[in-house]
């Protein structure tokens, strides 16, 4: 009889490149359950990454530096000024298989794990996308790219966008390997909602520009004027956003966690995802999809590439109107979010 081989296990280390105090955001998000799922096959993972303030959870180290930064129409917290000796120490008192680095053109945490570690099999993921960016960013990727990307084995990306924009300056194949979540966390509500009202869910952070919170805050009093039978749950940090106004039905939970946010999930009827621009993915709808919720999001390269038309309605970007329209008209079909329901929850277990 023969047995199948069985890999010893790989004292991984994954580098993370922006504040792991500060909850949510796809990238942590993606590092922290590619952790869990390594430990679960029995591998030792260190996650090393920069923070703002202690993080008290097993197999995380942190370092300082960070530097808060305006990119990709985002402020980004980020190692900035992490230093090369700390970075360096850490990795003489470890030993390590694999390094992982984590969006590897961001400064300056990915360039020490890079620089610092001859002999170390390295990999790197990519997870950013722009549309447009500016001249000076595209020099700066170059630049980085033929200094840094020589030293990495293997290069990964979470979508077919988040490669391409990765192709400016790195010159190999592309593995691409597509964000995930846990189908046994995020599961449909057991019962259907007693509630006559249509509950909506946006969940991102209310000061990024680009995750279109002011474009369904908008949508919203639109909605309210009509007489539509909606409220409206928000999750998410609002740091940096003026004071918000108080409107029927508008409810915002801040940052929450793990659980209350699958809770969140199966308490709304249609998640909504109004972001502008610069989505390589969407993790939160994949979230929604697997909570089996009906979606409206808007129709940008990063969630064509997660959502589909027969559980989802597409919307023009930074159009408060058009994301009011398809809201009600969804709204008002209940046998149509039955049916995105169950596709979007089918779908997502297939996977």
């Amino acid at each position: 009889m023969i047995q199948a081989h069985r890999e010893a296990p790989l004292r991984v280390c994954l580098v993370a490149p922006y504040d792991l105090a500060i909850r949510g955001g796809g990238v942590k998000h993606h590092v922290f359950s590619l952790a869990n799922a390594l430990r679960a096959r029995g591998d030792s993972v260190t996650i090393l990454g920069p923070a703002s303030h202690p993080v008290h959870e097993q197999g995380v180290v942190t370092t300082g530096g960070i530097v808060s930064v305006e990119s990709n129409g985002s402020a980004n917290e980020m190692a900035l000024f992490s230093s090369p000796f700390e970075t360096l120490e850490f990795f003489r008192s470890r030993s390590f298989d694999v390094i992982h680095v984590h969006e590897p053109s961001i400064p300056a945490l990915g360039y020490w794990a890079t620089w610092l570690t001859p002999g170390v099999p390295k990999l790197c993921t990519f997870h950013a996308f722009a549309d447009s960016p500016p001249l000076p960013l595209r020099v700066g990727q170059k630049l980085i790219g033929a200094l840094l990307y020589p030293f990495f084995k293997r290069g990964l990306a979470v979508s077919g966008a988040a490669a391409e924009y990765a192709s400016r300056a790195w010159t190999r194949p592309l593995s691409i390997v597509p964000n995930g979540v846990d189908t046994k966390l995020f599961t449909p509500p057991l019962s259907p909602r007693a509630s006559t009202d249509v509950r909506l869910l946006f969940v991102g952070r209310l000061g990024d520009a680009r995750k279109g919170w002011n474009v369904l805050l908008s949508a919203y009093r639109l909605l309210l004027a009509m007489g539509a039978n909606v409220s409206l749950d928000v999750v998410g940090d609002s740091a940096g956003v003026a004071r918000l106004p108080e409107l029927p039905g508008l409810r915002v939970h801040g940052a929450v966690s793990l659980p209350e946010l699958v809770e969140r999930y199966q308490a709304c009827d249609i998640f909504v995802a109004p972001s502008l621009s610069q989505e390589s993915f969407g993790i939160v709808l994949l979230e929604a999809m697997s909570a089996g919720r009906a979606i409206v999001c808007t129709d940008i390269r990063g969630y064509r590439e997660v959502a589909k038309p027969a559980g989802a309605a597409f919307v023009r970007p930074a159009d408060p109107e058009a994301l009011a329209r398809a809201i009600l008209s969804l709204a008002l079909d209940p046998m149509r979010r039955i049916a995105m329901q169950a596709f979007n929850r089918a779908g997502r277990e297939s996977l």
